[in-house]
């Protein structure tokens, strides 16, 4: 344990870990949709392996370094409310990659930038700006050019609805947690919003069969222990560091990432509607987060 919290310390020495913290982060969370794709579970059930592998993992973290206590009475309603955000945005989430692959899957959660810079001044009570209008309507010429055809049976167009719920509810779950990183590590946070995801979702268990091949096992682990115990420990502590909206900047290329992975390991196919589309919705979060930067570029050390 003290080895641990020694290299930690260490770390946290250097200049600019916070920003190699949070980059780690979005390399790692950039995975999710290969998982998505190629286990071959029902997102149900896959979300649930996922947050009780990744629960426990950050259990025993916690138990290691000595740090395991209970949340405090008053913010028994922020983790109910946050780990019930947790758990319907990522089954959505891995129900629009089965429906509309992780392209369409991938740009449509990472709209929640834009959802970001909406919500976020009616949590802190400050002003809107018609940038917001703006840059909403371009992230919705994005999606358009992106779905194949506007028909709500049309399952590609499924995908992105669901990608557009997961990104609402992912926005607002960041905001949250920002509001509570000052009071509770990132580690102690994810910890609990997974626990209590985990007990959310135990229905399952009566709904579907645990006979899955080891191969999906060790995808599942992987799913748990990289995508999400670490990749969104680092991702909650950065919202510590940064704004929601800064962090929004940071995490842009994850889409790109993640749809490099989808190509280069699964083979899907993009044409240039996606493409096109896909860059409108990249290039205008950029702007719209730059737009709500509020540290100068050059103060890294305190970032």
């Amino acid at each position: 344990m003290n080895a641990i919290n020694r290299t930690t310390a260490v770390l946290q020495k250097i200049k600019y870990y916070p920003f190699i913290e949070l980059n780690l982060s979005f390399i790692f969370m950039s995975t999710s949709g290969l998982f998505g794709k190629i286990i071959p579970l029902a997102p149900s059930l896959t979300i649930f392996i996922r947050c009780l592998i990744a629960g426990l993992f950050l259990l025993a973290y916690l138990a290691i370094r000595g740090y395991i206590d209970f949340p405090r009475k008053q913010d028994t309603k922020f983790f109910l409310i946050s780990s019930i955000l947790l758990t319907i945005h990522w089954i959505s989430y891995f129900q629009s990659i089965k429906m509309g692959g992780v392209a369409l899957a991938m740009l449509s959660l990472f709209t929640y930038p834009v959802f970001t810079a909406i919500l976020e001044p009616i949590f802190f009570k400050t002003r809107h700006s018609w940038f917001e209008l703006l840059f909403s309507l371009l992230v919705l010429a994005g999606l358009v050019l992106i779905v194949p055809e506007f028909s709500i049976q049309d399952q590609a167009l499924q995908g992105v609805l669901l990608g557009l719920l997961s990104a609402v509810l992912y926005a607002i779950r960041n905001i949250m947690n920002r509001q509570k990183i000052t009071q509770y590590s990132g580690t102690k946070i994810m910890c609990y919003q997974l626990l209590l995801s985990t007990l959310f979702l135990s229905p399952v268990l009566f709904l579907y069969s645990l006979e899955i091949s080891a191969a999906t096992w060790g995808n599942l682990t992987l799913l748990a222990v990289v995508t999400t115990a670490i990749a969104h420990t680092l991702f909650v502590q950065g919202h510590g560091n940064f704004t929601a909206s800064t962090v929004s900047i940071l995490s842009c290329l994850t889409p790109v990432y993640g749809i490099l992975w989808a190509v280069w390991l699964t083979e899907e196919k993009l044409d240039q509607n996606t493409i096109w589309g896909g860059l409108i919705i990249i290039l205008t979060t950029v702007a719209l987060s730059l737009r709500h930067y509020r540290k100068p570029p050059d103060a890294v050390e305190n970032i």
